[in-house]
């Protein structure tokens, strides 16, 4: 293209950082409504092919870094062996439309969550310092969070292979949607009959997991684009979801932060069914309550 790499990369920021549509950004940046699409579409696609360069999962040595900064959040009273927090954000999406002339029908109704708003979901796991290891994002709103982890590729490896990208008894930290094993701990669901020891496990699991919401405040609050995708293409709201979340990791990496973060919290949603828990996770749990009923 003609238009200099630096303003491709302005309008693309522009684009990821507000709600404005191509036309908007067109007379901002003084070129066709049509040159800015292209611009966003070719900024994506570059992006996504490179979204391995800044969405990293740690190994080795700095994966031993994060667990001792997961130590370092609460001191003596943080939740042990703690590797990074998962969780599921619902993203808001134009609902797709019943005529679609171009493109196959979509079934509208997977879209919708269960508070009846069109959304794509976007599951993230994230570090102590509030910056993305994994995400997996674009599945429909309709989906379960359990069901989107276990059809995800790290879903797969933690369930199937998790000693070859966690180190020795560490563990990921999620809600009660997400299914109890050695590698994922989960609170223990509340039935009001839980013992003391048991909602100090749970409290102070939640603490621990306080990041990933973190994550999702400063996500939203920086690419306020996630606020709201009015996006035709459902296939490229991955993309856009994707991007934004390595360009937060670039963000963190370089310092670039400022008190711009969009209050979230998290969607807790019904799951943790018994049947679904492991025995080893279920032995692990016991293990760690008992070990957090010494020191807390």
């Amino acid at each position: 293209m003609k238009i200099p790499a630096v303003k491709q990369v302005l309008v693309f920021v522009w684009y990821m950082a507000n709600c404005e549509t191509h036309r908007q950004i067109g007379n901002r940046f003084d070129i066709a409504e049509s040159t800015s699409y292209t611009i966003v579409i070719h900024c994506l696609t570059e992006i996504n092919n490179l979204s391995g360069n800044f969405i990293q999962w740690p190994t080795n040595h700095k994966a031993q870094t994060v667990v001792q900064k997961f130590n370092c959040l609460r001191g003596e009273h943080s939740f042990p062996g703690v590797f990074g927090a998962i969780d599921g954000c619902h993203i808001s999406i134009l609902a797709p439309w019943e005529k679609r002339t171009n493109m196959p029908k979509l079934n509208r109704t997977m879209f919708y969550n269960r508070k009846q708003v069109p959304t794509v979901l976007l599951q993230g796991i994230v570090d102590s310092d509030l910056k993305f290891i994994d995400c997996f994002a674009g599945w429909p709103g309709s989906s379960h969070d359990a069901r989107v982890f276990r059809r995800s590729i790290i879903g797969e490896k933690l369930l199937s292979q998790p000693c070859g990208i966690l180190p020795p008894g560490c563990h990921i930290l999620g809600d009660g949607a997400y299914p109890l094993t050695s590698t994922l701990m989960v609170p223990f669901k509340d039935n009001g009959h839980l013992s003391d020891n048991q909602l100090k496990f749970n409290k102070c699991l939640s603490s621990s997991r306080v990041v990933i919401e973190q994550a999702f405040g400063k996500l939203i609050g920086r690419f306020r684009k996630l606020k709201h995708m009015d996006i035709y293409h459902k296939e490229n709201c991955s993309k856009v979801i994707t991007a934004a979340c390595c360009l937060h990791n670039l963000c963190i990496d370089n310092s670039d932060d400022f008190n711009l973060t969009e209050t979230y919290t998290s969607e807790m949603e019904d799951g943790n069914h018994q049947e679904d828990d492991s025995l080893s996770g279920n032995v692990k749990r016991q293990e760690l309550c008992q070990q957090l009923s010494l020191i807390l």
